[in-house]
C-alpha cells in the first residue's frame, strides 16, 4: 500500500478536519486536501510527469502548497525531493524542477508553480502505475555539515515502518496527540516522517506561521499538544515565547537532530512543557535512541536508550567491538534502514560495509543501553595530536549562558599555529572575560577557546545540525579581519 491513500482516506470520514496549517498563511481541511492533491496529480500528469520521474521541489513562497505538492506528485509514483540553494550529490538527476521562482540547479528541466496547479474539480487522476510497497516514493538529502551531502531514497514500505517507529519507541504520549507543531523542515526524513504521521492518523499538522505572534496565537487556540523540533532552533523559539508572553505548553516535546544539552532542556521544560523526549537517528537509518530528557541529562552527550529492532556497536579502527563504557567508531544496523545511498556505488561501499552503516560519530554505550555521542570523526579538533571533540567546549558555553549557541573550530593564527576559535550566537551582551575564565577551570589549557566571535546567527542545515564548513569559514573570516591582540575580545 501507498502511504497517501490513507491519508486521503480521511476526507470520507471528516472532509471538515483541520490538516495543515501555516498560521496567517494558510489553512488545509481533508476535504480540499483530497482536491488539491487530486488537481495537482492531474495537471502534473498533463506535464509529462510519471511514475520514477524524480523531481525537486523548491517553493519557499508557499509552503503549505509545498506539502500538498508531495503528495499531488506521490499520488502519481513521482519521486520527490525537496531542495534548496545548496548544490546536490553528483549521483543525483533530476528530471524536473517545480518551482516558484529561480533556482540555481542548472540542466534541469524547470516547470513552474502557480496556484492554478490548485484549480479544478478534484477528480482523482489517471494513474499509469499505482506506486507499490517497494516503490520509491521519497528522497532526502543529509544533512552534509562536514562535507557533500548525500541521498537517501525511501519507499513506502520504510516510510510505514518508521512511522510505526515513532509511534511505538517515543514514550506513551506522543502517538496519541493529533495537533502537532513540526519545526522539522520536509526535507529532513525527521520532519517527512512526523509529516506523514500526522496525517495518517488524521491529525493537524501545523508550520511556522508569517509571524511569531500569529503563530504563538494559533497554537493556542488550536490547543496544539505535540512539538516536534530541532535543538538548534530551540533558543529562537523560546525568545519568541518570552516576547510575546505566550503561556501555551505542550503535552510532549519531540526534539531530534542534534544533541539537547541540560540547560537548554531546563529552560525548555520550565516554559513549554515538561514531558520532553530526545531522539538520535538519520536519514539513513530512522529512529535508533530515544529517552526521556530528564533521563539522560546528567550524562554529556547521552542520545537516548537504543530502540528495538536497532543494534548499536562501537568498534576501533579495525571493527573490532570495544567494551561496553570504551567510546570508539559508532556502526548501526537495523530495520527501514537504508542498504546504500542512491546511485552512488561509491560513497555506499565506503560508509555501509557488510550490513552496517558507519555514520561517522564517535560514541559509547552504558551498561543499561544508553548511547552516548561524544561527537564526529571528521570534526574532531586536533591540537598537536591532542584531540577534543567541539561539543564538549560548545556544551561549555551553554552550560554558562543557556540562552547562547555556540561552535567552535580549529583557525590558524597570524603565525600559523592552530588556535580553538568560538562563534557565539545569543541575543544578549556575554561578559567573555568570565566566559574565557568558566572554560579554563574545566579545560585543558591547551583547548581553552582563545577568542570568542559574536555572530548574529550560526550556520545551520536543514535540520538544526551546525554546518562545520560554513562555520570554519566563518571564522576564517573573521581571523582575516582581525588586528587585536590575541585573545582579546572580536565583536
Amino acid at each position: 500500500m501507498d502511504v497517501i491513500s490513507p491519508i486521503l482516506f480521511h476526507a470520507r470520514h471528516n472532509p471538515q478536519a483541520l490538516a495543515l496549517c501555516a498560521p496567517g498563511v494558510d489553512l488545509v481541511t481533508y476535504g480540499q486536501l483530497e482536491k488539491s492533491v487530486n488537481n495537482i496529480s492531474r495537471r502534473a500528469r498533463s506535464l509529462g510527469l510519471a511514475a520514477g520521474h524524480v523531481v525537486g521541489v523548491l517553493l519557499p513562497k508557499h509552503p503549505t502548497i509545498h506539502a500538498v505538492l508531495i503528495l499531488g506528485l506521490a499520488r502519481l509514483g513521482v519521486i520527490t525531493i525537496s531542495v534548496g540553494p545548496r548544490k546536490l550529490p553528483h549521483s543525483l538527476r533530476l528530471d524536473a524542477m517545480v518551482c516558484d521562482g529561480p533556482h540555481p540547479h542548472a540542466n534541469v528541466r524547470t516547470i513552474p508553480f502557480d496556484p492554478s496547479w490548485l484549480a479544478g474539480d478534484g477528480r482523482p487522476p489517471e494513474v499509469d502505475h499505482a506506486p507499490g510497497d517497494d516503490d520509491i516514493t521519497r528522497i532526502i538529502l543529509t544533512s552534509g555539515t562536514t562535507g557533500e551531502p548525500k541521498a537517501v531514497a525511501l519507499s513506502h514500505r520504510m516510510v510505514f515502518g518508521r512511522v510505526l517507529r515513532y509511534h511505538a519507541l517515543c514514550g506513551n504520549v506522543f502517538p496519541s496527540r493529533a495537533r502537532v507543531f513540526c519545526d522539522v523542515t520536509l526535507a529532513t526524513s525527521f520532519g517527512y516522517t512526523i509529516f506523514i504521521s500526522t496525517l495518517l492518523k488524521g491529525g493537524a499538522f501545523f508550520t511556522r506561521g508569517n509571524t511569531g505572534e500569529n503563530t504563538l496565537r494559533a497554537l493556542d487556540f488550536y490547543n496544539v499538544d505535540a512539538f516536534v523540533v530541532a535543538p538548534g532552533s530551540l533558543p529562537e523559539l523560546l525568545a519568541e515565547h518570552d516576547k510575546h508572553r505566550s503561556q501555551h505548553t505542550f503535552d510532549v516535546i519531540l526534539t531530534g537532530g542534534s544533541i539537547l544539552s541540560a540547560s537548554l532542556a531546563e529552560r525548555v521544560a520550565s516554559r513549554m512543557g515538561s514531558n520532553l523526549i530526545a531522539a538520535y537517528g538519520s536519514a539513513e537509518t530512522s529512529l535508533v535512541a530515544s529517552a526521556p530528557a530528564h533521563a539522560v541529562r546528567n550524562l554529556p552527550g547521552a542520545v537516548g536508550y537504543v530502540t528495538p529492532g536497532m543494534r548499536v556497536e562501537i568498534v576501533d579502527e579495525t571493527d573490532r567491538p570495544m567494551p561496553i563504557g570504551e567510546s570508539g567508531i559508532v556502526r548501526i544496523r537495523g530495520d527501514y534502514m537504508a542498504s546504500g545511498y542512491y546511485n552512488d556505488a561509491e560513497s555506499s561501499a565506503r560508509i555501509f560495509r557488510d550490513g552496517w552503516f558507519y555514520p561517522g560519530d564517535v560514541g559509547a554505550l552504558t551498561l543499561d543501553g544508553v548511547f552516548v555521542v561524544a561527537g564526529r570523526q571528521t570534526a574532531v579538533l586536533n591540537l598537536g595530536g591532542e584531540k577534543i571533540a567541539p561539543e564538549a567546549i560548545e556544551e561549555l558555553v551553554a552550560g554558562f549562558d543557556p540562552a547562547a549557541a555556540a561552535g567552535a573550530a580549529l583557525v590558524s593564527a597570524v603565525d600559523g599555529v592552530d588556535q580553538i576559535w568560538v562563534a557565539i550566537e545569543s541575543a544578549k551582551t556575554i561578559d567573555l572575560q568570565r566566559l574565557r575564565e568558566h572554560c579554563r577551570k574545566q579545560l585543558p589549557t591547551i583547548f581553552t577557546p582563545t577568542r570568542f566571535v559574536s555572530v548574529e546567527r550560526l550556520p545551520r542545515n536543514a535540520m538544526g545540525k551546525l554546518d562545520r564548513g560554513e562555520l570554519l569559514r566563518l571564522l576564517k573570516a573573521a581571523a582575516v579581519g582581525a588586528h587585536d591582540a590575541p585573545g582579546a575580545q572580536t565583536p
